[in-house]
């Protein structure tokens, strides 16, 4: 799977997750997105908390 920017994978887990009705087209694509990328929002959670992980800098003093 090629990396995918970490704001997509938030935007469409927030939309995913919303109970606004107004926005119950957006979230049904997000959920498709979703699924088709990783299978499950859970693997979407992990996705992006193993992406914050690469980026944390560790300097030894």
């Amino acid at each position: 799977m090629k990396s995918l920017p970490l704001s997509i994978v938030e935007t469409w887990l927030f939309l995913a997750q919303t109970q606004d009705n107004q926005l119950a087209q957006a979230k049904f694509r997000a959920y498709q997105q979703i699924r088709k990328q990783f299978g499950s929002m859970e693997l979407a959670r992990l996705y992006i908390e193993q992406q914050k992980d690469q980026q944390i800098e560790v300097v030894v003093i």
